[in-house]
């Protein structure tokens, strides 16, 4: 007896193989789409992290800005106590190539190309006068949330009651030894009755991978108190007014972060900033990158 045999013909069986790698490409093409998307969620999630922080220190160091003891209390007045300061060598205070003139307790530059590299476009100075001895103490619980005056606290016998004692800080990006972009502040303090206590810190760094530091500068033109038109540093310098850098009575300060980890995205992102727009300077790197801001007003009160 002769049974008849069947099967699958050889059409129908690379028809079967087709179907069945598609099928496998597909789930594959899936779950290499959903490591990538949690690997650029969880960047982006320390990116946010990372710039909430830095700006916090940004903003609570910049409210300082200004601060001068009431003019009837020990201390003195603007006069008296935010003098003429250009540094202790020929490059200005800090080594920021920026001098402050009388009266000034704010000023800033301003270099499109990059300062020392294409990182670098501002530098921002300011300075404020000590009110309470604990500012500076260990025992401050506030100290260590100050991360550019923890190495310059007070001596012993220091008094800002009764000293007339200036904390000067300086805000800039420069590259580390390993080329990667950093944000550092220096500080220091000086004690205008005794300059033997002065005490200069060394760069603190408070974050890497800083695409840009962008300040604009709200100048107050009508003399209300309230910013008319925010200004970037080489700007308030064009000022007709000789006193506009006195004028300036908030900040708008912007920061871009570049994700610690390469090859996040592919396409290079750019960003804008006050109506100019950038690109990367690293876009074979192929970072995650996000914009920070923040507008913070000013103390500036001699009262």
């Amino acid at each position: 007896m002769k049974y008849k045999q069947s099967g699958f013909t050889l059409i129908e069986l690379m028809i079967g193989l087709l179907l069945g790698m598609a099928l496998i490409a597909g789930v594959v093409k899936v779950f290499i789409d959903s490591g990538n998307s949690f690997r650029k969620q969880k960047t982006l999630s320390y990116l946010v992290e990372d710039g909430r922080y830095v700006m916090e220190v940004l903003a609570r160091e910049f409210r300082r800005a200004g601060f001068l003891r009431n003019r009837y209390a020990a201390g003195g007045t603007a006069d008296s106590v935010f003098i003429p300061d250009s540094g202790a060598g020929s490059n200005g205070v800090l080594d920021s190539g920026i001098d402050l003139a009388g009266r000034e307790y704010i000023k800033g530059d301003f270099n499109k190309d990059g300062f020392e590299d294409a990182y670098d476009i501002n530098h921002v100075v300011f300075r404020y006068q000590l009110n309470d001895s604990n500012d500076l103490a260990f025992n401050n619980p506030n100290y260590a949330l100050s991360p550019c005056t923890r190495n310059i606290h007070l001596t012993d016998g220091e008094d800002p009651v009764n000293d007339k004692i200036v904390v000067t800080i300086y805000f800039y990006v420069a590259l580390d030894s390993t080329n990667t972009p950093v944000l550092y502040c220096k500080a220091k303090r000086e004690n205008l009755d005794d300059s033997s206590k002065n005490k200069t810190s060394s760069a603190v760094t408070l974050i890497s991978n800083v695409e840009k530091l962008f300040v604009l500068y709200g100048h107050d033109k009508d003399g209300d108190g309230f910013a008319n038109q925010y200004l970037r540093a080489d700007q308030v310098d064009d000022q007709v007014d000789p006193f506009g850098w006195e004028k300036i009575v908030s900040v708008r300060l912007y920061l871009v972060l570049a994700s610690e980890e390469k090859n996040v995205v592919l396409k290079t992102p750019g960003y804008t900033l006050d109506g100019r727009s950038y690109t990367v300077n690293a876009p074979d790197d192929k970072r995650l990158y996000k914009v920070f801001s923040t507008t913070i007003a000013l103390r500036n009160d001699e009262k």
